[in-house]
């Protein structure tokens, strides 16, 4: 009989040809113009903020992530709206709390968007065999596996834990609504650190912890996708340095 492969979050699409590392250069990226404001007041830097911050977008379209696409464009598009529209009707300090709230979700949501991508699209293996290629120590490269693999398998754990209270009857505003910590929250607890412990044996049992290099069955490498990410993020900063000095506005 042929065994059972179904597997959560699993990257399953063209846009895993893309090196980890420059996913993991795309993703500094895009922390540095969103959340760290690189050149803030220039026009040329918020052009290629606002271009870097639609580019989640894309990217997650073509990943095939469509619903996380429409979501996070509707987010990104309301915010815009309450900022243009709704907040300047407002005064006082609602409209200061309210402002200051859209403008971080603005700056935070591109950040967490291409690090979800980022996840979505890449295996542990693949993670790992492109940080050994760049001579990460073996403790960080370690954590970083286990971490990298918690939060999928925690999320899928959750909807396991609310499959299973649905079925009980234990949910908000249901007659057993004053047991949804002990019925959701302790088991989650519990589970997380039982799958943190699996999840670094499994790590362990697989060598990372060797001293000597290891070998990988990823296929890790710079194909024409990194060489066009690259020659983009190139520009990302070359237009920041020339804002900087005055060459472009």
């Amino acid at each position: 009989m042929p065994a059972a492969t179904t597997h959560a979050w699993q990257p399953r699409n063209t846009w895993n040809g893309v090196d980890p590392r420059t996913k993991i250069l795309y993703v500094m990226t895009v922390d540095v113009f969103s959340l760290g404001m690189a050149g803030w007041g220039s026009m040329s830097t918020t052009v290629v903020s606002a271009v870097l911050a639609f580019s989640p977008l894309v990217l997650l379209l073509f990943s095939g992530r469509k619903t996380v696409a429409a979501c996070y464009g509707v987010m990104v598009a309301l915010c815009y709206v309450l900022s243009a529209y709704a907040l300047p009707l407002l005064g006082g300090a609602l409209a200061w709390m309210l402002y200051a709230s859209v403008h971080i979700l603005v700056q935070m949501l591109p950040c967490v968007m291409s690090a979800y991508w980022m996840l979505a699209t890449t295996s542990a293996s693949e993670l790992i065999a492109a940080l050994q290629r760049m001579h990460v120590p073996q403790p960080v490269s370690m954590a970083l596996a286990v971490m990298f693999r918690f939060f999928p398998t925690a999320v899928a754990e959750q909807r396991a834990i609310n499959d299973a209270m649905r079925m009980r009857g234990v949910r908000f505003g249901g007659g057993k609504a004053s047991q949804m910590f002990e019925y959701r929250i302790v088991p989650l607890m519990t589970n997380s650190v039982r799958i943190a412990d699996e999840l670094t044996q499994s790590a362990l049992t697989r060598g990372l912890g060797a001293r000597s290099s290891r070998t990988s069955i990823a296929h890790v490498g710079f194909h024409i996708r990194d060489a066009c990410f690259l020659v983009v993020l190139a520009d990302c900063y070359a237009t920041w340095l020339l804002a900087a000095i005055g060459v472009l506005p």
